[in-house]
């Protein structure tokens, strides 16, 4: 109902300011041929700004009317004293009625077109997608197979080392699937348009916390530091969407780092918002892939990633999960070298300190 009524204030606008133009004309001393031009703009302006044919049509009409009534002289009757004026008006009322039809077709196929165009690319990020975890996929599960079979026929004949190592190989190919499903089930539930914010107010430190306790294995190999400050901040965010944003950006640092590497998560307050900042002290990224490092599917060539495995999709999702919350997720060089990677939420209206 809103939507018929705005489009009825927006026919009645156009076709107001179309006879105070064509009334504006006729006082200059321009013909009656031009202010038909003016009319004939408003129809196609309707079909465009309106959905359907029949404000188009309907302003076809009332056109004619319109300038029956104000513009013909004698004005403010529907009488004329020019014996062809009806024929005018016919020729006036079939343009307008084809321009607007040949305008509202037109907007119809380029919406059509526009759907095509996103089913298209729809379907290809899906094909994309299966294509590659279906070819990512083989190893871990191969590597867990084979691993496990080998402890089912072989456990007494192995060393407590080899042991140790084929069960470490195991949790680590099956914390990376997890991984992995966790980031294609928000994937997918983003593209469906399923995802639905649960926003709250959390402390901001607990959900760092919390999304630490998640973090790769291998981040006992680097030093991961966190600074919140001394105050409490409380944040309005979807708790659960943050940490698999801070997971994701962390493990990413933890993958293309050095062991030993440093990694920092910071939280300040900056006016009504706070700002979060993941940086390491890697080697970085290249200028050239800098605008890529966000699309679904791109890794970096990274000597120290080459035998880590990766779909590409963490970088993605935490951007479309920041996008959500009304921020962006931004990159940029750390000094002397690594990167930042940072974002900001805003500060719940709730004081700790009041």
């Amino acid at each position: 109902m809103k939507k018929l009524v705005k489009e009825f204030l927006i026919t009645i606008g156009y076709l107001s300011i179309a006879t105070v133009i064509g009334m504006l004309l006729i006082y200059i001393g321009f013909t009656e041929s031009n202010v038909t031009m003016v009319y004939l703009l408003c129809v196609l302006l309707l079909s465009i700004f309106t959905n359907g044919y029949i404000w188009s049509v309907a302003g076809s009409l009332v056109s004619v009317v319109l300038m029956n009534f104000f513009l013909t002289e004698p004005r403010f009757t529907f009488h004329t004293y020019d014996t062809g004026y009806p024929l005018t008006c016919v020729i006036m009322l079939a343009a307008s009625m084809l321009t607007g039809t040949l305008a509202s077709k037109l907007k119809k196929h380029v919406r059509m077109s526009e759907q095509a165009a996103y089913r298209e690319k729809t379907l290809q990020l899906r094909a994309n997608l299966l294509r590659t975890i279906s070819h990512d996929l083989r190893t871990p599960l191969t590597s867990i197979s084979g691993n496990a079979n080998n402890l089912m026929y072989n456990y007494d004949k192995l060393d407590n080392d080899t042991r140790e190592q084929i069960f470490t190989d195991i949790y680590d190919d099956s914390e990376w699937l997890i991984s992995l499903v966790e980031n294609i089930l928000f994937v997918t539930r983003f593209e469906d348009g399923t995802v639905t914010l649960n926003m709250s107010d959390q402390l901001i430190d607990e959900v760092i916390a919390e999304a630490l306790k998640h973090i790769n294995r291998k981040s006992c190999e680097h030093k991961i530091h966190v600074d919140c400050g001394k105050e409490l901040i409380l944040v309005k965010m979807d708790a659960r969407l943050i940490i698999q944003v801070i997971i994701n950006i962390v493990d990413n640092a933890i993958k293309y780092t050095q062991e030993g590497s440093d990694i920092y998560i910071k939280a300040r307050k900056e006016g009504r918002y706070v700002i979060i900042s993941i940086e390491d002290n890697g080697a970085g990224i290249p200028d050239d892939m800098k605008e890529n490092v966000f699309d679904t599917f791109f890794t970096c060539n990274n000597e120290i990633a080459d035998n880590r495995r990766s779909l590409g999709l963490g970088l993605s999702l935490c951007k479309t999960i920041i996008n959500a919350h009304g921020s962006e997720l931004e990159l940029r060089d750390n000094t002397p070298h690594g990167c930042i990677f940072e974002f900001k939420l805003q500060l719940s209206e709730v004081h700790l300190n009041e």
